[in-house]
């Protein structure tokens, strides 16, 4: 079946519009109709385009070793996808505390709500996106408080999921899972408030601090000071699986004042910071490209990435959007007027002013090929 032209990427009515329209959804024509898609090609994009078909598949690879894999679903699939989670964005009240895949919200906003803490505790979900399976989503739907009808849920999930779970690099898999996670944050922020702690949440990493002089024993059981071993609260753990969730014990961390506190791989100790690591890694690259020019910048850097995942064709491009990517991180983290984040900028851009010029003539010195350029996932 081929591909209509007039299959739009978005849908214009608005939040109100499509909220209403959700929570009046009683059958499955429904679905296709708030999503302006004929019934025929839903159903066609949902049971007829043969199982590898549906996504592409790639790996990147995590900075704690091993690969994370990517499904990105192809075509049509992909456009209902991004017509169903713009839906879903309408529908979700995202909870305070919730910081992922919310609007006017990032890891900077996740971070600063920990600055200056006496202690931060971090905590990781196993395999956020596979432990939410089709059945948990079905279910989400039917429940309160969206009550939907069972045919209804069935196909939203199968909408949102490949091989019975969520895929990561699909577009309704971040508005999914903050769904799921409602209640979880719900009683999480409880929690917190009872005991005297702070809770964010970004995806699947967990962060609590405060200002006490003491950890309640309901949230960490056992630790060391200034060593890795910390054994979480029952009453942490027990909120937590019993939402459906397994903890990655070897991500469980604690960070008090003397130590260098993350969150979201931000510092937080004092202000809202990026690491010198990364600091440094974005002047090793300026002064590659400042050396050995963009050419040989750009191929450094492919060879170095093009295991991790699919490269487009031009390079370059992709080399100076990553670059200009980081050094705006760093104003985000430390805001627009910081000095490093001028010089940083500053130097990007007197760079490209000379490759701009280069470009009007003729370049006749051989470039260095062979230079390591120290990029970090």
């Amino acid at each position: 079946m081929k591909k209509k032209a007039y299959l739009s990427l978005f849908l214009y009515e608005s939040c109100e519009e499509l909220s209403k329209k959700f929570q009046e959804l009683q059958s499955p024509h429904d679905i296709a109709q708030l999503l302006q898609v004929p019934y025929e090609y839903l159903t066609y994009y949902l049971y007829r385009i043969p199982h590898g078909s549906r996504y592409t598949e790639f790996r990147v690879l995590k900075k704690s070793g091993g690969y994370r894999t990517i499904h990105s679903p192809k075509g049509s699939l992909g456009i209902v996808q991004r017509k169903l989670s713009q839906v879903l964005y309408a529908v979700y009240r995202p909870r305070p505390s919730v910081h992922g895949f919310a609007a006017s919200r990032s890891i900077v906003t996740n971070a600063k709500a920990h600055v200056n803490k006496k202690f931060v505790l971090n905590v990781d979900i196993k395999d956020f996106f596979g432990s939410i399976n089709f059945g948990r989503v079905r279910g989400m739907f039917i429940a309160n408080p969206y009550k939907l009808d069972e045919k209804v849920a069935t196909v939203l999930a199968q909408i949102c999921c490949f091989d019975n779970k969520l895929p990561q690099g699909a577009p309704t898999s971040p508005v999914v899972s903050n769904l799921i996670c409602a209640k979880m944050d719900s009683e999480l922020q409880r929690f917190s408030k009872q005991h005297g702690l702070l809770y964010t949440r970004y995806a699947d990493d967990i962060t609590l601090s405060s200002n006490r002089n003491e950890l309640p024993t309901s949230l960490v059981s056992h630790y060391e000071k200034g060593l890795p071993n910390v054994m979480l609260g029952d009453e942490l753990r027990s909120v937590i699986e019993r939402n459906g969730f397994q903890i990655n014990e070897a991500k469980v961390r604690l960070a008090y004042k003397t130590q260098r506190q993350e969150v979201t791989g931000l510092i937080v100790n004092q202000t809202v910071n990026v690491s010198r690591k990364y600091v440094r890694n974005i002047d090793g690259a300026l002064h590659a490209w400042e050396r050995y020019r963009l050419e040989a910048a750009t191929e450094t850097y492919r060879a170095k990435y093009a295991k991790k995942t699919t490269f487009p064709e031009k390079e370059s491009a992709l080399f100076l959007d990553s670059l200009r990517g980081k050094i705006e991180f760093v104003g985000s983290a430390r805001g627009k007027d910081d000095h490093l984040y001028q010089k940083l900028l500053k130097k990007f851009n007197d760079l490209r002013t000379r490759e701009a010029i280069d470009q009007k003539t003729t370049e006749t010195e051989p470039l260095q090929t062979t230079l390591e350029l120290p990029f970090n996932d």
